[in-house]
């Protein structure tokens, strides 16, 4: 491949007005954000990542199929980026610490993905769903004990960001004070930039260099030891890498699906069991995939060759954004696609091809469980903010509020 000699963000120097990609992630109306970009440029649109580095986001679902499925022709490592190749990308900017070239089943392709996603694959092949369920409702029932003593709760940092991690952690092998240093690594990571954000990576990789090493010598029955088992012997460097992908990688959007269902039951009627509504907690999860899902953008893909895409010239080089949210939308108003899925838009959500979502299934469960207890024994709660003091404040990929504060009504119900 022969990258351009200039970046996309210098082509598209001159034009002015273009949407930062938060926009779609911290609207209030984050579909009329796409829709504005796709009236102006089509279903392949200039964005901002950050300041002046510039991407192309994929907005029309044709569109979205294409550029996951054709790994020969859009790349997920970075190295094929042109601003990495130019060395313009800032290792200490937000976009700079999520995007750099890395050694990781998400990052890399070809042969060396296919090793990694096999590791991954044949790992939870057989998992134990009924074991993941039993630990996400231990720490979920711990965890609401803990802030039910005090009548009041932030829901996120303390529930939503506190259980999923903490399950698999403990999945992995990792023990409870090791599993509670991971989480408070991945809250530095989500939330900083630059160094900060760079030392917490750090922490969290000297975790799991710890746990390989240390299952290498006394193997258990976690997840590390089963990959670490693997028939195709696996380095410790291939292990530290499978694992720090489930880790690390999936928690932010496992967050905000959890999240954004807490969200609805206790903003929406439709949704609020106090007000009639019988929806369990799997509709309210499928409803939050339908219509805010957790990956409002996924990853970037970049060019290997010239091409064109949703009638736009793409060189070389080029970032290219898949916007999930904004495909499904523009799915919703044409049925004659030949990659929907009928009945189900919110598929979207797990990506498609070589790296569509290899954790799908205890994503799901660990989920269900946390909505479900949260149900359980947060019927006597009530916001302490005005629901519409709760606007999403993502990221560049996910849409969440940053806190939901609650007070204690009543009694919390234990197990």
């Amino acid at each position: 491949m022969t990258l351009t000699t200039t970046t996309l963000s210098e082509r598209l120097a001159d034009l002015d007005g273009l949407t930062p990609l938060t926009e779609t992630t911290r609207s209030a109306d984050p579909a009329a954000v796409y829709e504005r970009l796709r009236g102006r440029w089509g279903n392949v649109a200039p964005v901002l990542l950050e300041d002046d580095v510039r991407a192309w986001l994929v907005l029309g679902h044709r569109e979205l199929a294409t550029l996951l499925r054709n790994e020969s022709l859009y790349s997920r490592d970075s190295r094929n980026w042109s601003l990495v190749a130019a060395g313009g990308l800032d290792p200490g900017s937000g976009v700079g610490a999520i995007l750099a070239p890395r050694d990781s089943v998400y990052y890399v392709d070809g042969t060396r993905h296919r090793h990694l996603r096999r590791l991954v694959d044949d790992a939870f092949e057989g998992f134990d769903e009924h074991g993941l369920a039993v630990t996400v409702r231990q720490w979920c029932e711990s965890t609401l004990d803990r802030v039910a003593a005090r009548g009041e709760a932030d829901l996120v940092s303390e529930y939503a960001w506190a259980v999923p991690l903490l399950a698999m952690s403990t999945m992995f092998g990792l023990g409870p004070e090791e599993a509670r240093a991971m989480l408070g690594h991945a809250r530095r990571i989500f939330r900083a930039r630059g160094a900060e954000g760079a030392e917490a990576l750090a922490a969290q990789k000297s975790l799991i260099v710890d746990l390989v090493a240390r299952r290498r010598v006394r193997p258990s029955d976690d997840m590390t030891s089963a990959i670490l088992r693997h028939p195709s012997r696996p380095t410790d460097e291939d292990v530290q890498s499978a694992v720090s992908t489930m880790l690390v990688l999936g928690s932010e959007f496992e967050v905000a699906w959890i999240t954004q269902a807490l969200r609805m039951r206790l903003t929406d009627p439709r949704f609020d069991g106090r007000s009639g509504g019988m929806l369990s907690a799997s509709d309210t999860l499928e409803a939050v995939l339908g219509s805010i899902p957790p990956a409002s953008n996924t990853g970037p893909r970049f060019a290997l060759a010239d091409t064109t895409l949703g009638g736009r010239r793409i060189e070389a080089g080029d970032a290219l954004v898949p916007g999930i949210l904004g495909a499904s939308a523009e799915s919703r108003a044409s049925g004659d696609d030949l990659w929907l899925e009928p009945g189900n838009l919110a598929y979207l959500t797990w990506g498609a091809g070589p790296h569509a979502c290899p954790v799908r299934r205890p994503a799901r469960v660990i989920a269900q469980v946390a909505v479900e207890v949260a149900l359980r024994r947060l019927g006597g709660v009530t916001l302490t903010v005005p629901a519409d003091s709760l606007p999403a404040t993502g990221t560049l990929w996910s849409s969440m509020p940053w806190q939901l504060p609650v007070r204690f009504d009543a009694p919390v119900r234990g197990a």
